[in-house]
């Protein structure tokens, strides 16, 4: 999330992703992409491609001894990635910014006078952390760890965590029932972000001294995460939702609070009644949860939280509300780039109609690699997004393909459609 002003009216978007140049400035130059040659066809479902440049890390222990783990192995990255934070939340409140929209004129009065802000982030940062200390001090604990092994400080590391929860912006899926081929459960997710974000992503098998063992990715610093799933097979994976500004004055929980629920929830029953105990939080998400036998769907806003949930069927969100109930949070027409939310929604749609009944591991990769319909609007703005310079420097980073009865999931590295993927299970 983007830091709410003291007013507590929430800036929409994110502040790094709305302008590329910092990405180049800060966090180093863009690489040229050099793409992998593969056979054509999918690959089976004991295909192992194992050609991931993802930096993974094993984490066990307490919370606070595998941050210090984590924050030792990435220090460097995480050192910048913190420093980016600042600027990001500067951003944010220049006159005129919007996310997703690059403008020199945004970012070089940023560049001069982020640092004269880092106290007023900080201070704001240091508000929500009381809503971390009561509904997941785990996190508290974590961050503590990272921040001394990275020999970050503590608030650097808060104030990451809180300025970068809405960084992500995804296609997410899901299927269950007499919808897929077998009677399964699968949910898909594409993270697409600006390209430099890339040497960010981080891939973390965490097995705490308590709860359930799991697996995620994220970007190296935080204590939360993309997508994942635990050894019960449960699966989670979240986006954001262009919402509308919250009309309601006062900080609400982070979305980090809600990120404990692949430690402690063994079914999507415990997931819901995990959400019900917490208040609503402060961003506009949608998470899709998945155990062996339902598919959940619950739609976030700061002032309500929509839960749907399938035995059989599909779900597709694409930055976009899709519940008629929460229709009037909508907030993608304030945008003046959406990231092709609306080409890849119909191409979702599509998809998932003309594959009900037979989605298997197979489909959901095809979904994830789609580039739109040759000769309409969706082609080449679709659910495998692609950069196509400054204007438009975003493209699929992170791809997951979750698959709760077999407790595994696949991981692809970069845009689906060049399969550079990897199989993890919890054997």
């Amino acid at each position: 999330m983007c830091f709410p002003d003291t007013s507590g009216d929430m800036l929409c978007g994110s502040p790094w992703a709305s302008c590329p140049f910092i990405s180049a400035s800060f966090f180093g130059c863009w690489r040229k992409h050099t793409p992998f040659p593969h056979a054509d066809g999918l690959p089976t479902i004991y295909e192992l491609y194992n050609l991931l440049q993802m930096k993974e890390l094993q984490l066990k222990g307490s919370f606070y001894d595998m941050g210090l783990i984590y924050g030792r192995a990435c220090k460097k990255q995480i050192t910048k990635i913190a420093k980016g934070a600042y600027i990001m939340a500067s951003l944010s409140k220049k006159p005129g910014s919007q996310p997703f929209n690059p403008n020199l004129w945004h970012l070089i009065p940023t560049l001069l006078t982020y640092k004269k802000e880092h106290k007023m982030w900080q201070q704001l940062a240091l508000g929500y952390e009381k809503f971390i200390e009561t509904y997941h001090p785990d996190a508290i604990d974590f961050m503590k760890g990272i921040a001394q092994g990275s020999e970050t400080s503590y608030i650097d590391i808060l104030s990451l965590n809180i300025a970068t929860e809405n960084i992500i912006t995804c296609s997410i899926w899901g299927a269950a029932g007499s919808s897929t081929r077998d009677k399964e459960t699968f949910i898909g997710m594409n993270a697409d972000e600006e390209t430099a974000t890339k040497k960010f992503e981080i891939f973390l098998d965490i097995h705490p001294d308590w709860g359930y063992r799991y697996k995620v990715t994220g970007l190296m610093g935080w204590a939360g995460y993309n997508h994942g799933m635990n050894e019960l097979g449960l699966a989670i994976a979240s986006t954001l939702l262009w919402t509308r500004p919250s009309e309601k004055v006062g900080l609400k929980p982070p979305m980090l609070v809600l990120m404990k629920a692949l430690n402690t929830c063994a079914t999507v029953d415990d997931v819901k009644a995990l959400f019900e105990s917490i208040p609503n939080h402060a961003l506009g998400t949608v998470f899709y949860v998945a155990d062996q036998k339902k598919l959940m769907r619950i739609e976030c806003t700061p002032e309500k939280r929509h839960y749907e949930l399938l035995d059989s069927g599909t779900f597709g969100n694409t930055n976009l509300i899709e519940s008629d109930e929460m229709r009037a949070y909508d907030g993608a027409s304030l945008l003046r780039q959406n990231l092709n939310a609306l080409q890849r929604q119909v191409r979702m749609k599509e998809l998932l109609n003309k594959y009900d009944g037979e989605i298997n591991r197979g489909i959901m990769e095809r979904i994830a690699s789609d580039h739109g319909a040759p000769g309409t609007d969706t082609h080449k703005k679709s659910i495998c997004q692609h950069s196509k310079g400054f204007r438009y420097n975003y493209k699929t980073l992170v791809s997951f393909i979750a698959h709760p009865q077999g407790k595994q999931f696949w991981i692809y590295e970069g845009n689906p459609c060049e399969k550079r993927v990897k199989h993890y299970t919890f054997d």
